[in-house]
């Protein structure tokens, strides 16, 4: 009997073990909302966009180029042309939106498909469709 009541209170410690390591993972776990992605974020080239809306429009909200570094953009394109239009939270850590490219030979911005924005954990960054941005 009291062997019974020793490997009950292992086997209800175990148990209790392994709830709370399930309960902390889900406390450390990163909560994401939609004006997370508001602000001003960098890429590599110099490429500086603003995108602000995310939480307020419900068609999306915009990333308006600030400066266009070496991107190949043109500088009058700066605070004018979009670099993302559309976009919308999805969920988790994701947007979704509109890509726009440069076109040089006509200066001209069209759209080029669709965008996934992926932010990282830390929320100091995100990829968008492979390219990283850094949060200003």
């Amino acid at each position: 009997m009291n062997r019974a009541i020793q490997n009950k209170g292992k086997w209800l410690a175990t148990l209790f073990f392994f709830v709370l390591i399930l309960g902390i993972d889900k406390v450390h776990a990163q909560t994401f909302r939609a004006g997370d992605l508001d602000g001003d974020w960098k890429r590599s080239d110099g490429m500086v966009i603003r995108i602000s809306g995310t939480q307020t429009f419900a068609e999306g909200s915009d990333a308006l180029v600030m400066a266009v570094g070496s991107s190949g953009w043109p500088q009058h394109a700066a605070k004018v042309a979009f670099k993302f239009r559309n976009i919308k939270y999805n969920e988790r850590n994701i947007w979704k939106g509109k890509n726009y490219i440069h076109m040089p030979e006509s200066n001209y911005r069209k759209e080029d498909g669709s965008v996934t924005i992926v932010m990282d954990d830390d929320k100091k960054s995100f990829s968008a469709n492979g390219t990283k941005y850094i949060k200003q």
